[in-house]
């Protein structure tokens, strides 16, 4: 006997066709940052998981044909998660007060979930 009924797999592999191309993304953002891909890929694999729990959807439920996700969304979440400081204010130590370092919002996605918010899952009654 099957583990699932016949009418299913006849589905096998629909949704990996549609994922997203996430090797791809791995070598947009290495090229962006001017790192390896194996630095690379962790930083990806965050955004994707973020973004996963932000929009309530799967991997393989992400569409590999939404160019604001696969082009913007996840590439530029990843860069900022590789490049994330330790501290909101990104200050490295007291030595130096001249050094102020670079803005961190406090939100790591502020203004990036845009690219990613029209596939929220929305739950309830309408």
């Amino acid at each position: 006997m099957p583990s699932v009924p016949r009418y299913l797999d006849n589905w096998g592999g629909v949704w990996a066709e549609g994922s997203i191309d996430v090797p791809a993304i791995v070598a947009d953002v290495a090229g962006r940052l001017g790192i390896t891909t194996e630095k690379a890929d962790p930083a990806v694999q965050a955004a994707i998981d973020y973004i996963c729990d932000d929009t309530g959807l799967g991997v393989l439920e992400l569409p590999g044909d939404d160019q604001r996700l696969v082009k913007f969304g996840i590439p530029l979440l990843a860069m900022r998660m590789y490049q994330d400081a330790p501290t909101l204010g990104g200050e490295t130590n007291n030595v130096d007060p001249t050094f102020q370092g670079i803005f961190t919002p406090s939100h790591l996605y502020s203004h990036l979930n845009e690219y990613w918010r029209h596939l929220n899952v929305n739950w309830g009654f309408a």
